[in-house]
C-alpha cells in the first residue's frame, strides 16, 4: 500500500506565517470570512446542526462542558458520505505528495475540529503525522 509523502498541517490563519514549504490551504470553516489562496472543503466542517449548536450553546464556556459531546458528535458525522468524500480528496492530496494545511479560526487547536480532522481522524486512519502551525502551549492562567 502507498504511503503518503506529502506533509499535513493545521492551523489557524496566524499562525500560516510560521509554513516554511509550499503548501495547499484548505479552509474547513462552515461560516466566517473566506481567507485569501485557500480552496474551502466545507466537507470538513461541522454540519450545520453541530455549528449552530456550539455557536449558540457552547461558545465561551469552559471546553470541560463541551469538549467531549463535540468530539463524540464530531467524529460520528466523519463516518457519512459528505465527510469521507472531503477526507478523500485531502488523503489523495498527501499521497500525490502534496503538502496541505487544514485551516479554521479557532484560536485553540486542542478543542477544536482541526485537531479532530488532522491530529487524530488522519494519524489513525492514514498513518500521517501532523503538526500544527500555532499551537496553544499552555492555558493561560485566569487571576479570579
Amino acid at each position: 500500500m502507498k504511503k503518503p509523502t506529502g506533509k499535513l498541517y493545521t492551523s489557524n490563519p496566524q499562525g500560516l506565517r510560521y509554513l516554511k514549504e509550499d503548501a495547499e490551504l484548505l479552509q474547513i470553516t462552515r461560516a466566517g470570512a473566506d481567507l485569501p489562496n485557500t480552496t474551502v472543503v466545507k466537507e470538513l466542517s461541522p454540519s450545520p446542526y453541530l455549528f449552530k449548536l456550539f455557536v449558540n450553546e457552547w461558545k465561551g464556556k469552559p471546553a470541560e462542558q463541551w469538549w467531549d459531546n463535540y468530539k463524540e458528535r464530531f467524529n460520528e458525522e466523519l463516518k457519512n458520505e459528505t465527510k469521507l468524500i472531503g477526507l478523500r480528496y485531502v488523503y489523495k492530496k498527501l499521497l500525490a505528495g502534496n503538502n496541505v494545511v487544514l485551516i479554521c479560526f479557532c484560536s485553540d487547536h486542542r478543542i477544536c475540529h482541526r485537531k479532530l480532522v488532522g491530529g487524530e481522524f488522519f494519524k489513525t486512519y492514514g498513518g500521517v503525522k501532523v503538526l500544527e502551525l500555532n499551537p496553544v502551549k499552555q492555558d493561560q492562567l485566569s487571576l479570579f
